[in-house]
């Protein structure tokens, strides 16, 4: 019997299958709450890629919870505890699902195009583009290459027809059918990011500008509160400034760092 505990650790993986057995959770006529469940979008995500021959292959499927008051990540039910066992993956309702999903008919050893996944109380996301396998990351170049079905990116209230489940899977749909023209777009903005030359106070300047869109976020005062969703979290940009001082920790001294040195 497999079992989950979120209380051990608030990120658990599972396979599909595992997914599916979860407890289904449905509003009173009997129908998902969201509209779907998190097992049969991921299902048809895969077999619109499928059908265009791009052979997608699930790379992950995890489940998260967080401290929503009103409907938390994870849900045990005990009523169902005692029928199927302790902490049994059929007892769990989980509402905060991620995915990600390889498409591996361009995949080479260093970058794979990833269908990202994400499955939570305020609704559906998915977005495509390239993803660098040795650290896991990644990239959407525009927001033709996301889409959700709901309120986010500082875009206002969305109509029916855009909180539709149909939304969600006609554009996945539209990069499928469209995916060989898009990635090469794709690759073309790669191949550009590569080739361009920063300089350490270039870099520096980045990291303050994402610092304060994650503050303006973050922040409770209503005068510098944004909505906008930032690029990284203080973790992330913590990292990218230990990897940079690393980088120039030959240089530290002004008078050891060479002029107009980039990376």
């Amino acid at each position: 019997m497999r079992t989950l505990d979120f209380k051990e650790n608030k990120v658990q993986q599972l396979t599909l299958s595992e997914l599916e057995h979860t407890y289904k959770e449905n509003l009173i006529d009997g129908t998902p709450v969201g509209g779907v469940y998190h097992f049969v979008l991921i299902q048809q995500l895969l077999e619109i890629f499928e059908r265009e021959g791009l052979k997608p292959e699930i790379q992950e499927i995890f489940a998260a919870d967080n401290r929503d008051s009103k409907r938390p990540g994870v849900t045990l039910l005990p009523a169902i505890e005692e029928q199927v066992g302790e902490k049994a993956l059929e007892a769990h309702v989980l509402r905060r699902v991620y995915a990600n999903i390889a498409l591996m008919s361009d995949a080479t050893d260093k970058v794979v195009t990833n269908l990202a996944v994400a499955y939570h109380q305020k609704g559906i996301q998915v977005g495509i583009g390239p993803m660098v396998r040795v650290c896991h990351n990644q990239t959407i170049l525009g927001a033709q290459d996301v889409v959700s079905n709901y309120a986010c990116f500082g875009r206002g209230r969305l109509d029916k027809e855009q909180r539709s489940l149909e939304a969600i899977l006609t554009r996945a749909t539209d990069w499928a059918q469209k995916f060989g023209e898009q990635q090469a777009v794709r690759q073309e903005a790669i191949r550009s990011f590569q080739s361009a030359a920063f300089t350490r106070d270039d870099l520096y300047r980045a990291i303050g500008i994402l610092t304060e869109k994650r503050i303006r976020h973050d922040t409770q005062e209503p005068e510098l509160h944004v909505s906008s969703i930032y690029p990284l979290n203080s973790a992330q940009i913590n990292e990218v400034c230990e990897q940079l001082l690393f980088m120039y920790a030959p240089y530290m001294l002004e008078s050891n760092y060479p002029e107009g040195m980039t990376y």
